[in-house]
C-alpha cells in the first residue's frame, strides 16, 4: 500500500506553482489529472490499490485547484491546463508517462497527447487512461451553466452553505446515495469552499468551450497511443455513449464499463478501477492480459 509523500511544489512558467504528491517507486510513471471542482484528493481510494513496486504515481492539483496557484490573471482554459501538465512532465524529466485523467482532466490528458504528437514528442507518453472523460461537444452540466453567470454564481456561492452545495453535487455525480459519505463530503468541501475557489470555479467554467472538443476529436484517430477508457454506466454528467464513441475513435482502445456506477468510478468502484488499469498496463508492457480493443463489462456487485 504506497503511502503518499508530503506536499511538493513545482514552479513553472509565469509564476505558476503546482502542488503535487507522489506515491510508489516503480518503473512506470503515472500522472493523474483530476476533474472540475476537485483536487488530487479524488484519487485517495485508488492510490492504495496500485502496487508501489510497479508504479510511481504523480498526483497533481491542476492550476487553480487544491493547493496550486490561483492567479487573478491568465487563463484557466483547457489549453492552459494542458500546457501546465506538459511543462510539469518536462520539468521532472519524466519519460513514457501513463496519463490518467478524469472528466475535465481526461480532456486535458487528450489535449496533452494531441500536442505531443504534433510536436513529435509522443515518446514522452506511454498510454492514456481516460475515466468518464470530457471528449466531445455536449450541453454543459447545470452547475457549469450556472457558474458561467458571474454575478449570480458569486452571490449563490456566498449564500449557499458549502456543505449543502457539495451534497447536491455529489448526488448527481454518484450512482448510489450510500457513496455520499462524511469523508467524501469533507474532501469536496475543501474543493468548493477554499480561499479563492469561487473565482477559480467561475473562471474555469467560463473558459469551457464545448466546440473546442469538436476540434480535438478530429485528432483522436492519430494519437497512436494505447488507451483504456473507463466509464460508469449510469454517468449523468458525461453519458456512457460518449465513452463508447471515444473507444471507437481511438484505434485499439479498450472500453471498460462499470454497471451501477456514476461519474466517478475511481471513487465508487476503486478496486475494480485499479484492477482494470493494472490489467491494461500489463498488456501494453508485454505481459499476459485480456486482449485490447472492444468493451469489457463488470458483473454487478
Amino acid at each position: 500500500m504506497p503511502p503518499l509523500s508530503e506536499s511538493r511544489f513545482l514552479d513553472l512558467h509565469h509564476g505558476i506553482r503546482i502542488h503535487y504528491r507522489t506515491a510508489g517507486h516503480g518503473p512506470t510513471a503515472m500522472v493523474f489529472l483530476h476533474g472540475f471542482a476537485a483536487a488530487l484528493t479524488t484519487w485517495e481510494e485508488l492510490v492504495p490499490r496500485l502496487p508501489a513496486e510497479e508504479f510511481t504515481l504523480y498526483l497533481l492539483d491542476l492550476k487553480g485547484f487544491g493547493f496550486s496557484s490561483k492567479p487573478y490573471r491568465g487563463s484557466y482554459a483547457v489549453e492552459e491546463q494542458a500546457a501546465v501538465v506538459t511543462a510539469f512532465i518536462a520539468a521532472l524529466g519524466l519519460q513514457r508517462v501513463v496519463l490518467v485523467g478524469h472528466s475535465l482532466g481526461g480532456g486535458i490528458a487528450l489535449l496533452v497527447a494531441i500536442d505531443a504528437v504534433a510536436r513529435g514528442a509522443r515518446e514522452r507518453l506511454a498510454a492514456l487512461v481516460l475515466i468518464d472523460s470530457a471528449a466531445y461537444p455536449q450541453p454543459l452540466p447545470r452547475m457549469m451553466r450556472w457558474l458561467q453567470l458571474p454575478l449570480l454564481s458569486r452571490l449563490a456561492l456566498a449564500v449557499i452553505p458549502v456543505r449543502r452545495l457539495v451534497v447536491m453535487t455529489l448526488a448527481k455525480v454518484y450512482y448510489s446515495a450510500t457513496a455520499i459519505t462524511p469523508e467524501r463530503i469533507a474532501r469536496y468541501e475543501n474543493c468548493f469552499g477554499g480561499r479563492g475557489m469561487a473565482r477559480v470555479l467561475i473562471r474555469t467554467a467560463r473558459a469551457i468551450e464545448p466546440a473546442r472538443y469538436g476540434q480535438m476529436a478530429m485528432h483522436y484517430r492519430k494519437l497512436g497511443l494505447p488507451a483504456l477508457i473507463i466509464w460508469g454506466a449510469n454517468d449523468r454528467i458525461v453519458r456512457c455513449e460518449a465513452g463508447r464513441r471515444l473507444a471507437g475513435d481511438i484505434p485499439g482502445a479498450r472500453l471498460t464499463v462499470f454497471e451501477q456506477c456514476g461519474h466517478n468510478p475511481h471513487e465508487e468502484r476503486p478496486a475494480e478501477t485499479a484492477a482494470a488499469i493494472i490489467d491494461f498496463l500489463k498488456g501494453i508492457n508485454g505481459r499476459p492480459a485480456r486482449e485490447a480493443g472492444g468493451e469489457q463489462s463488470d458483473p454487478e456487485r
